[in-house]
């Protein structure tokens, strides 16, 4: 379906509805006024109001109010949330208007937070059988990140960030595997494009229009597929909570780095629109090593050591646009219409870049989406994405801009949810994926285009026994253009006893070669060799297991997980000599590889306002070659928060403190001689601290100190698994809530 076609059929699809809705919805029968308020009695803006097993919700305004027009008698249920709360129902018997007074309890721990990802369907992370970190919005204000990577770092333990060697964009490790072996969703919709090698740009996620992150680890949903055998990260989008909302904030920091964002939006019955746009800069920096590096050599009958002179690392800037906007219409109780478009811009800032020259990254969404409720029970979803995501090199001299890559993806899917019995849940959809690029990795004389497509049938069905077992079971198969079928079925188990809960699951994922992996023929300017693709290489597969327990009592909440994966064929570039002696690298497949790990988190809410969050991941991916580690991924890693806020008169104070360790690690490489030479990646050590405070009509205040322990990377020139610091810094930041301000 072309995209004109596509959007004629939303538009008529849309014109129907609303003409039978002339013909046969009754006008409004009552209307529902109310207020709700917190454990204190005062009132809570942006909670939000809905009839279940419709589209139709609202918002409450600055004063905790909402309105809600209901068009059908009878009894009917309405549902009440917040973050931060349990949620609370209230059924209207349906007789005449109704003013109500609803008052929310703050939850305890998280796990009445309700996420998606794991199943498609709403449900309560408690409930859900597929293990399932959430990272809440709470959380990244306690961070209060400048930029997604900095929000991913102290939130996510087993999860690290370094720099490609070449490009020096950031590269993503998580649980050992690499980026391109992690599925990033905004909105349940993957992102296409391309950063560094196998990963996405991830300066196009703008922190400030996050509302959660869902991170389900490994290939355990069937609802995904190729590129998720690492796991699936969805970003969930914010959206208006209130009749009216607006926000106006600015953060600028001592290291030559600015943020401005802004927010306006409505939540009505039937209408919603929430429109984001931020600014952000920040200067590329040099590191320089501490000390000239100490390797040591093993040769084949010596052993000695080296010192290097003293190097140095360039971190790049970035000088990024970006525009978002979000638009929801119910045309009935049963039908949505929804609209998410945006747009982002991103000047590299790259000091070693020729005089006149820049790296332009950009990209275009249109997510248009159709939700049809066949009855209380049961949700049609149809949606399209495009994402259109380009990279140009732009002169100043006057000369045109060079387009080097574009990543072009179309991604169409329907989607069935719903409960077809008491105690099962069936999710089943299709898909189809297309994708054309154009990269400078591929032979620029002949000027190709690469082009694949994916067809997709999925179906898991949730079981849930009683109230203590429930089970998930899926298959994913996915028929490629050039790799044909590939079956992915899944199974997670889940018994809950009081406070405990056992979670195991078996997921087998697989990824498919990129085009880039399979066509590249590249000269490696400076580097004096080709890097060519293999069109022989076959798709990833990976099995892994999970088993985790989980306990939960009162204000505790804590879990230990582990799990084991096993690679087959895994891609790797590989070095070999041509006939005429120079050196070259092309794309093989490895035999196999396998990955373990261990994951402990505890969380402790206590009263009086304080908040303490820990968590510890271990993983091995110890790489043997003749008896020498070269994996870089550091074994040990350590993330935590401890949060405090008070009420001190009419103002809201918070301290956080977020800290995180990643262990030392030695590192072997084999030189063209044949030695094996050793590289230390000391250990890592950042924490940082914010200060804040919430005042009437909606002004907040906070401070940051970054790197609070002034951390500096003794080589920060070799250690590549990790962006390295430059010392402290005073991050400071002003908002203001119009809404609040004006009390609407």
């Amino acid at each position: 379906m072309t995209m004109r076609g596509l959007l004629w059929f939303i538009f008529s699809l849309a014109t129907l509805s609303v003409r039978a809705e002339e013909e046969i919805a009754p006008a409004t029968v009552a209307t529902v006024r109310g207020v709700v308020l917190d454990e204190t009695g005062a009132p809570l803006p942006g909670a939000s109001v809905w009839l279940k097993g419709t589209t139709v919700g609202a918002g409450t305004n600055a004063k905790g109010e909402f309105v809600l027009a209901l068009r059908k008698s009878g009894q009917q249920i309405l549902c009440f949330s917040f973050t931060g709360y349990k949620p609370q129902e209230y059924v209207w018997e349906g007789k005449e208007d109704a003013d109500l007074t609803i008052r929310l309890e703050p939850a305890r721990n998280s796990l009445d937070e309700v996420v998606i990802t794991g199943t498609r369907t709403p449900k309560p992370l408690k409930e859900v059988p597929v293990l399932t970190r959430v990272v809440s919005e709470r959380e990244i204000k306690q961070i209060n990140p400048l930029d997604f990577r900095n929000l991913l770092e102290f939130a996510l333990p087993g999860l690290q960030f370094g720099k490609a060697h070449g490009s020096n964009l950031p590269t993503l490790k998580f649980q050992g595997a690499e980026g391109g072996y992690v599925l990033f969703l905004v909105d349940g919709e993957r992102i296409g494009g391309e950063g560094a090698n196998g990963n996405i740009d991830f300066e196009r996620i703008d922190v400030d229009n996050i509302a959660r992150i869902e991170v389900v680890k490994g290939a355990m949903s069937a609802l995904y597929g190729a590129q998720a055998m690492g796991g699936v990260v969805n970003i969930i989008t914010k959206n208006a909570d209130r009749p009216f909302t607006a926000d106006l904030s600015a953060r600028v920091g001592s290291r030559d780095e600015m943020k401005y964002s802004a927010s306006v939006g409505t939540k009505l019955n039937r209408f919603s629109s929430y429109t984001t746009f931020s600014y952000r800069k920040s200067d590329p920096y040099e590191v320089e090593d501490q000390e000239g590096q100490v390797q040591e050599v093993h040769g084949r009958d010596s052993v000695w050591r080296d010192t290097s002179a003293r190097g140095s690392s360039v971190v790049l800037g970035y000088d990024v646009w970006s525009l978002n906007e979000r638009l929801g219409y119910s045309f009935t109780d049963a039908l949505k219409a929804e609209m998410s478009v945006g747009y982002y811009r991103n000047n590299l800032q790259n000091p070693y870049e020729l005089d006149g020259i820049q790296d332009r990254f950009s990209t275009l969404t249109i997510n248009p989406k159709l939700n049809y409720l066949l009855d209380e029970n049961h949700l049609l979803t149809f949606s399209y994405m495009l994402d259109n995501y380009v990279k140009k090199e732009v002169y100043s001299d006057g000369f045109p801009d060079r387009k080097t890559m574009q990543d072009l993806t179309n991604t169409a899917r329907l989607n069935y949810s719903g409960k077809l019995a008491e105690r099962h849940t069936l999710t089943a959809g299709v898909e189809v994926n297309t994708q054309k690029m154009h990269h400078y990795w591929f032979d620029d004389n002949s000027l190709l285009d690469y082009t694949q497509q994916n067809y997709v049938l999925y179906v898991q069905e949730e079981w849930k026994a009683n109230e203590a077992f429930s089970l998930v079971a899926g298959v994913r198969s996915d028929c490629h253009s050039h790799y044909g079928f590939h079956p992915s079925p899944n199974i997670s188990l889940m018994y809950r006893w009081a406070g405990l809960s056992l979670r195991g699951g078996y997921g087998m994922g697989f990824r498919l070669p990129t085009l880039k992996e399979l066509h590249s023929a590249y000269p490696m300017g400076g580097f004096g060799f080709m890097i060519y693709g293999n069109e022989d290489l076959k798709p990833e597969e990976s099995h892994q297991g999970t088993l985790s327990v989980e306990y939960t009592k009162g204000v505790f909440n804590g879990s230990v997980s582990g799990y084991y994966t096993k690679y087959r064929n895994e891609i790797y570039l590989g070095t070999y000599e041509e006939e005429d002696g120079t050196l070259a690298q092309k794309y093989y497949n490895h035999e196999s590889s396998r990955k373990t790990g261990v994951d402990v988190m505890g969380q402790v809410r206590l009263d009086g306002g304080f908040t303490l969050n820990a968590s510890y991941s271990y993983v091995n991916t110890h790489a043997d070659r003749e008896g020498y580690n070269t994996s870089v991924f550091r074994p040990h890693s350590l993330t935590f928060t401890a949060n405090y806020a008070r009420q001190v008169g009419k103002v809201r104070t918070s301290a956080a403190l977020n800290g995180r360790w990643l262990s030392k690690v030695d590192v072997w490489n084999k030189d063209d001689d044949g030695n094996y030479v050793l590289t230390p990646y000391y250990a890592y050590t950042s924490v940082d601290l914010n200060l804040g405070a919430r005042f009437p009509r909606g002004f907040r205040l906070a401070l940051g100190l970054n790197n609070l322990m002034n951390f500096k990377a003794k080589n920060a020139a070799t250690d590549s698994s990790v962006i390295p610091q430059r010392g402290i810094e005073v991050v400071g930041t002003l908002g203001i809530n119009l809404a609040d301000l004006l009390k609407l």
